[in-house]
């Protein structure tokens, strides 16, 4: 938090005590404390907007995987209003800190204040602090200094959904004009096991209307796993019935299903695709080159191998070893082979 402090009394030497604990407050809880009807928050994110209070137009971190986006990089990166809401919400499901964590943050400016690195006395510090406790850790408004000096107008969010700000305009473009045209928008997420490609299609799934089809649901039924096929670059997903059941699909929003195969119970079932604008491919191998040039936009998941192990060894126990051994090189050659990587549009990195 000691950065965070720095960096905030560079930017807002005119902060006040309120202006600190109103930090630490979202720093520590996010933006759980905003209203759960959609529409209120909408209103009130208008009204704001409409306002001009400020127009700056960047985001803020202040820790704990919490930033403040000013409101004039909505329109800076084509972001709408109604989407931006979408985002709060699903930020606040992530919103979560504790009254220990808030107070560790107030300790960090207790160290300041003492150590004479704000312009704020001890004496102030404490009486605040008191007050402010007394009162029941609550959120407080900026100080009217504050306002004053610096219009603040923001929201808070997730950094996870901040990070990829510049993904959610650029996927809402394409549907808003997909939509115009009758068309659809087809997106690949592809990338290294246990980089975040279901984690990012939960994201999709959470701020867009729109249909998630799982790789993971064409693994290759038993008699298709001969040597010559594993020794394929790619070879270890069925991209024929991929090819057969969904690409055909794709063109336009129309209702379908597929078969999807368990390889767990080797059981094969069907699998409802409802007629939508948006399709998010989510899986290693969506971007086999056996597809073609299905996709309007292509998203890599990247992790470094030291956290892709301990993710592994965490979520799948007893399988580290197949993974690590077996599934995790034949990804690596599929990527390699056909340089996935340089083909995307986005790359994230875990």
């Amino acid at each position: 938090m000691e950065r965070i402090i720095k960096k905030q009394n560079k930017l807002y030497p005119k902060s006040e005590m309120a202006d600190w604990f109103k930090l630490f407050y979202q720093s520590e809880f996010g933006n759980a404390h905003i209203p759960e009807d959609r529409n209120s928050n909408f209103i009130a994110l208008k009204d704001e907007i409409e306002d001009k209070k400020s127009n700056k137009a960047d985001i803020e971190d202040i820790g704990n995987g919490n930033v403040r986006v000013h409101l004039g990089y909505l329109k800076k990166i084509g972001l709408s209003q109604e989407l931006f809401v979408e985002i709060m919400m699903q930020s606040r499901l992530l919103s979560k800190g504790t009254r220990e964590g808030f107070s560790d943050k107030v300790k960090a400016l207790e160290k300041a204040v003492k150590e004479s690195s704000l312009p704020i006395t001890e004496e102030e510090f404490y009486t605040f602090k008191e007050s402010y406790y007394a009162a029941g850790c609550r959120l407080i408004s900026h100080s009217e200094r504050y306002k004053e000096a610096y219009n603040p107008s923001y929201r808070v969010i997730h950094s996870e959904y901040a990070k990829k700000m510049d993904l959610w305009a650029k996927v809402e473009k394409l549907q808003n004009e997909a939509k115009i045209n009758g068309t659809t928008v087809n997106i690949a997420i592809d990338g290294k096991s246990s980089a975040g490609k279901t984690y990012l299609a939960d994201m999709f799934s959470g701020i867009f209307d729109c249909n998630i089809i799982h790789m993971d649901d064409f693994f290759l039924q038993n008699h298709q796993r001969t040597i010559e096929r594993l020794l394929q670059p790619g070879g270890n997903v069925d991209y024929e019935r991929f090819q057969k059941e969904v690409i055909p699909n794709l063109k336009s929003p129309v209702e379908f299903t597929h078969h999807t195969y368990d390889c767990q119970t080797n059981v094969i079932s069907e699998k409802k695709i409802c007629a939508k604008t948006l399709n998010i491919i989510e899986g290693a191998y969506s971007m086999h080159p056996y597809f073609g040039d299905i996709y309007d936009l292509r998203i890599f998941m990247d992790i470094d191998k030291e956290t892709q192990f301990k993710r592994i060894l965490k979520r799948n126990g007893e399988l580290y070893k197949s993974f690590t051994n077996r599934w995790i090189p034949s990804e690596n050659e599929y990527f390699e082979s056909f340089k996935i990587k340089n083909q995307c549009d986005f790359i994230f990195k875990a």
